[in-house]
């Protein structure tokens, strides 16, 4: 016997889309799936003024992204003004970027462990949430505005870098004692292993990246093949597995959330002294910067008469889409609907902001 169900699912990042399957028995037999993609109403809005005051509606687009957002938009203007954030600033741009990867893959994780039905998914909720207290506290009032073209909106002070320090290092054990005791779990690998699996060729065959590329073998990292602000000093780990499955797409988010702490612990560290902001005028011209967003590659495009934006374009990472959807879902049992799609961890905020997608520029959204 046939039927249809129709899901609206709100976890992690994933927002109210709807997912209709065509069942049989057990089975998944077709997938309808469309995410609500975006009109280009939010790149509109970004024209409304000057550099500055598109940085911060660019702050506005994502609370799981908004630290990628301004950044990426930030270094597209410095592109096009030709001039480069002084290396502090560059670093502490790494730190807050590097915190914000590490609060959303927690996210996602937590609403993986709860799809499961799980108890331990509250203890995922609340290391993420400690990681974006950890954050808040950082940017202070600024919050994701804190980045800006030509560096930082205010000197960061000492003591809150301090304490910033402070934190990351007493959490860090907690976080690898998560890992130690959560990867080889015997109900989380049955549940996990060979469900959802998306092999390295189809994987480049949809052009995917970020960590869903990773969990299938994708060697790509932005931060690593081309990298810009503060990564050209300090890199960090690559994280790949090979299985492809829901398995290995939970253990890449969980080791580079990890690998993000660490990384944000030996900027601070090691600190550089100096000034925190260049000078930035909106100059005539178009200014390109790709940054590795939580997600993936995140790009923004700019363009400038010279007194005010004249057009911008954001390009993201593959995301989860009505053929990876029917790809991954189709034929699967019912039962791992949820856990199949959540692990690919998709943004609804950014696919409503973009207006291409990476490597799919051609074809509509």
């Amino acid at each position: 016997m046939k039927y249809q169900l129709t899901l609206h699912p709100v976890a992690g990042a994933w927002h109210s889309e709807q997912l209709t399957l065509t069942v049989e028995g057990e089975y998944i037999r077709d997938v309808e799936y469309r995410p609500a993609t975006g009109d280009g109403a939010y790149a509109q809005r970004l024209l409304q003024g000057g550099g500055e005051s598109a940085v911060r509606a660019a702050a506005q687009v994502c609370p799981y992204c908004s630290v990628a957002h301004t950044l990426a938009l930030s270094l597209a203007l410095e592109a096009l003004a030709e001039i480069t954030a002084p290396l502090r600033a560059q670093a502490i741009r790494v730190i807050v970027a590097e915190l914000e990867r590490a609060a959303s893959h927690m996210n996602t994780l937590a609403a993986l462990i709860a799809a499961l039905g799980l108890n331990s998914a509250t203890r995922l909720s609340q290391l993420e949430t400690r990681i974006r207290s950890i954050l808040l506290a950082l940017l202070g009032h600024h919050e994701a505005a804190y980045i800006r073209p030509g560096g930082l909106a205010e000197p960061p002070d000492e003591a809150r870098l301090a304490e910033t320090e402070r934190a990351i290092n007493e959490l860090l054990p907690h976080m690898i004692e998560l890992a130690e005791q959560t990867i080889p779990r015997r109900t989380l690998v049955a549940r996990m292993v060979d469900i959802g699996v998306l092999t390295t060729e189809a994987a480049r065959q949809f052009g995917l990246a970020g960590p869903l590329g990773r969990a299938s073998d994708i060697t790509t990292d932005q931060r690593i093949d081309a990298p810009y602000a503060g990564y050209t000093v300090l890199t960090p780990a690559l994280v790949v597995e090979q299985g492809g499955d829901v398995h290995a797409r939970a253990v890449v988010l969980l080791i580079e959330a990890i690998e993000s702490l660490r990384l944000a612990a030996r900027w601070l560290h090691n600190l550089p002294i100096g000034e925190t902001y260049t000078a930035f005028t909106l100059r005539l011209g178009e200014g390109t910067a790709t940054v590795e967003a939580p997600r993936g590659p995140l790009r923004y495009t700019v363009r400038s008469d010279g007194q005010r934006l004249t057009a911008v374009e954001i390009g993201i990472a593959p995301q989860l889409d009505r053929l990876l959807a029917r790809t991954l879902l189709q034929n699967a049992a019912v039962d791992d609907t949820l856990l199949i799609a959540i692990s690919t961890d998709p943004c609804t905020a950014c696919w409503r902001a973009a207006t291409s997608v990476i490597g799919r520029e051609h074809l509509p959204l």
